[in-house]
């Protein structure tokens, strides 16, 4: 996307310098080396499908989207909320008792961001101290935000969006750096672990006693992720079951498009057209032109009138796919059901023994592909992932294919919530397949094994195998025929065919 900031965008060579020689020069240097990156600039390889839901819409916490001029006015209230916070006394002293720490840990607020910040230190101590403190106030007061943001302004739902873009967080580390400094006693991780529950479109692990302190979790984002991917049921639930404990992928099952027929097709309608100037073929080609090629090619296989929009400027990148069938597919010719799972991603499961297939119940409201698509950007970005929420995503873009698989997953309860039927085919449809390896993933296999074994399914490829060599062959010859049968049609419906089609004159 197109971002404006409201500084000079020009790279300051200076400024590294200066920042380099200071942290080479310093006698007691901070070790940064144990400080894992954990704020991605999100490459445009994985944002380029809708590069809008990687972006804050309303508010910019941290330093990459910061000075972004349709961000900027949100700073006001940024800092009535901090100043509300504090007491008189600490905001007296706010910047010898905040700015001045925090430039001391400098190097290791720089090591968190993966992305070089141009910005001088006492720059980004106020950014941090700002906005840190603003998110601590969130955490506090969840849902009362009309207390300083006049609700005609934004919506709140958007800042509760915004705080889990990816390129939008603050690291736990600043955040328990800035607490020390204020002696705040914010309970941290459970007032996060509630936000977390309210916006997961997953479900997160329920033992209290799984989730440790704020120094094993990174920030906001990373929090949510690792309580989606570590529920999990007890293993004794599936003691008797067959198992598969991978997700799949994207998916697509059509036939292949015979593109150099449909082009011919195409060329014969469009000489027709031409034809229809002339007046002794006018009816005729008027009639051939009225004839619905598009069905009758849908019919023998073809795709007339569906080219690709590029030459109008309306292309998009094509989401990559993998072939597994869809699930209205899969429950009408291989009869396969589709039950909620009690745990979460790590319990998809497919149990050929009862043709069912297990998966997480899903809840799906008017920020959740935002929330899912930064989840899984920071998965794919974060290089000890095993991208077990990048698989799931894959699985269920790959046996969503329309609205009828959308009310099939719904009337199991595996999807939930109030975001529209189309818009679900639309978010599972544009989430490009993450993981090349998705392809030997067991699910997929055994689905597409159970599935391919069905005697119905077993003939049409039969059938399909049987016809390649000649497949040419057989379009022309029935290209022609139609096109034979069309001809003598429009010439009876001009001069008339009484003997042929048993017309009294």
């Amino acid at each position: 996307m197109d971002l404006h900031s409201i500084l000079n965008v020009n790279f300051s060579k200076q400024r590294w310098v200066d920042q380099i020689s200071k942290n080479f020069n310093e006698e007691d240097g901070i070790d940064v080396s144990h400080v894992p990156v954990c704020v991605f600039n999100v490459p445009k390889s994985i944002a380029r499908f809708k590069p809008e839901a990687y972006v804050p819409q309303a508010i910019a916490l941290g330093p990459y989207h910061h000075f972004e001029t349709h961000l900027y006015q949100m700073e006001r209230y940024k800092v009535a909320v901090v100043k509300a916070f504090l007491d008189p006394n600490q905001v007296h002293s706010f910047e010898h008792l905040m700015i001045e720490k925090l430039k001391k840990i400098e190097p290791m607020i720089r090591a968190c961001y993966h992305k070089y910040l141009d910005l001088n230190g006492d720059m980004l101590a106020w950014i941090l101290a700002i906005d840190g403190l603003f998110l601590l106030d969130l955490f506090r007061y969840y849902g009362q935000m009309e207390r300083f943001i006049p609700k005609k302004l934004m919506r709140y739902e958007t800042l509760y969006r915004d705080m889990l873009v990816l390129e939008n967080q603050i690291p736990l580390v600043i955040l328990n750096e800035i607490q020390k400094i204020i002696n705040g006693d914010l309970e941290l991780l459970p007032m996060m672990i509630g936000y977390c529950e309210v916006h997961s479109p997953l479900k997160l692990i329920r033992e209290s006693n799984s989730y440790t302190g704020t120094a094993n979790y990174l920030h906001l984002l990373d929090l949510m992720y690792h309580l989606i991917v570590n529920n999990e049921s007890p293993k004794q639930d599936y003691l008797h079951q067959e198992s598969s404990h991978g997700q799949g992928a994207n998916a697509m099952h059509e036939i292949t498009k015979k593109e150099h027929v449909i082009t011919n097709i195409e060329d014969i309608k469009e000489f027709g057209q031409k034809l229809g100037k002339f007046k002794k073929f006018g009816k005729m080609v008027s009639v051939l032109v009225s004839i619905p090629w598009e069905k009758i090619s849908d019919l023998l296989g073809f795709n007339i009138g569906k080219r690709s929009n590029k030459e109008d400027g309306d292309y998009l990148p094509r989401v990559t796919e993998i072939d597994i069938p869809s699930a209205s597919s899969l429950s009408k010719y291989a009869y396969i059901n589709f039950k909620p799972s009690n745990g979460g991603i790590k319990d998809t499961k497919f149990l050929a023994t009862e043709a069912v297939l297990y998966l997480p119940v899903i809840t799906l409201e008017i920020y959740s592909e935002v929330v899912l698509r930064n989840l899984v950007a920071y998965e794919i970005m974060t290089s000890n992932s095993t991208l077990e929420l990048a698989q799931y995503v894959d699985l269920m873009s790959g046996i969503i294919d329309t609205e009828e698989d959308v009310k099939l997953l719904k009337s199991k309860g595996i999807i939930k919530g109030n975001m529209m039927n189309e818009e679900i085919v639309k978010l599972f449809n544009g989430m490009n397949k993450s993981n090349e390896h998705a392809r030997g993933n067991e699910t997929v296999k055994q689905l597409n094994k159970f599935y391919n074994k069905r005697l119905a399914i077993k003939a049409w490829k039969f059938m399909k195998k049987r016809m390649r060599g000649s497949r040419k062959v057989l379009i022309v010859i029935l290209t022609l025929l139609a096109c034979l049968l069309m001809i003598v049609y429009s010439f009876c419906e001009v001069y008339g065919c009484p003997k042929l089609f048993n017309k009294i004159t």
